[in-house]
């Protein structure tokens, strides 16, 4: 449900605004040419809203991954080739998948070894085949000034930077986009981020649990936007640049958003406010150091609302504007997800 708005404003980004749109490609100077495009990782959740996202641009598409019959059968046969891996290390399928290919896209779950020896495989196999465009697999807050320990899971993502910065010539792209909507909500399948694991929503009693002030603004991104964000980001001539962007679906309160919820899907939706953001920095701390950083998802979740609630991750400038590009709204996100 693509709309045409040449001249987008930050009102789009409000609980108000109305589904995707980007400006007519007539109007945008960096459309100028199709690309044959490699997602990597194209059968997980947001490989495939790129799959389509690229494929929805006139672009050529291809895939790496495990198992094609992951992928729709409508999506697949769209497909310039899928090509086969058996593992993240599986080198002479990097290569295949990397050969002749215009921009590569890293859609890697973010779990450390695919993040860092994962995704340096793919990007020495996109180097040596001469590919200048690097998608990294980010999609998450803004880690540029953090330092390494404060938030285990963004570790391999600073040292990945840092170590393509010292030893490459490749300049990749990372899209921060806030906290992801599906994620937000516990959708299943998107991990776990509900109650049990430290997260804020708990979709079985329909509880926002709060900390710190309820009317603190989250920045959060849906699939289906980051997918159409980072299409239009690297088609662009300014793509082989590299560097970084900040954009997002909408910017609400967790009291907003618990609102909306229960509008949309008519139900009761309760208001939990848990404490102070110190008492969860208490907590967050406390669970770190009686756990195993080689088991952080025990506590990870704690620091994830921690460095959220405490503005910490704040997202600052978007560039959703220089995009010329808005969102979907989180009602019109909630109302297409009868399983949130």
């Amino acid at each position: 449900m693509l709309s045409l708005s040449p001249h987008p404003s930050p009102a789009h980004l409000n609980a108000t605004s109305q589904h995707f749109s980007r400006i007519p490609p007539e109007t945008n100077i960096f459309l100028t040419f199709t690309m044959l495009v490699l997602v990597a990782g194209a059968t997980g959740n947001v490989g495939q809203h790129l799959l389509t996202s690229l494929l929805s641009r006139g672009h050529e598409v291809r895939a790496l991954g495990r198992n094609p019959e992951k992928l729709p059968a409508d999506l697949r046969v769209r497909l310039e080739q899928f090509v086969r891996s058996d593992a993240y290390w599986d080198v002479p399928a990097l290569e295949r998948a990397c050969a002749g290919v215009d921009a590569v896209i890293c859609a890697y779950m973010g779990i450390p070894e695919l993040i860092i020896e994962g995704q340096l495989l793919l990007l020495r196999a996109a180097e040596r085949a001469g590919v200048r465009r690097f998608v990294a697999a980010s999609w998450n807050y803004d880690w540029r000034n953090m330092s390494l320990g404060m938030h285990d899971s963004y570790d391999p993502m600073i040292s990945f930077r840092n170590h393509v910065e010292l030893s490459s010539t490749m300049r990749p792209l990372y899209i921060f986009t806030g906290i992801l909507a599906e994620v937000l909500f516990a959708k299943p399948g998107h991990g776990d981020y509900s109650p049990k694991n430290h997260g804020v929503w708990d979709p079985e009693a329909k509880v926002m649990e709060i900390w710190g002030d309820p009317s603190f603004k989250w920045h959060w991104t849906c699939e289906s936007d980051l997918a159409e964000f980072t299409a239009e980001i690297v088609q662009r001539d300014d793509a082989v640049n590299g560097g970084f962007w900040s954009v997002c679906s909408g910017l609400n309160s967790l009291e907003e958003i618990a609102q909306i919820y229960g509008e949309v899907k008519g139900c009761d939706v309760t208001v939990k406010k848990m404490g102070s953001i110190d008492e969860l920095r208490r907590r967050a701390y406390e669970a770190r150091e009686q756990g195993q950083r080689n088991n952080m998802w025990e506590y990870i979740g704690y620091f994830y609302t921690l460095y959220t609630a405490d503005g910490t991750w704040t997202l600052g400038e978007l560039d959703n504007e220089r995009l010329g590009m808005k969102g979907t709204s989180l009602h019109d996100f909630l109302a297409s997800q009868p399983d949130i």
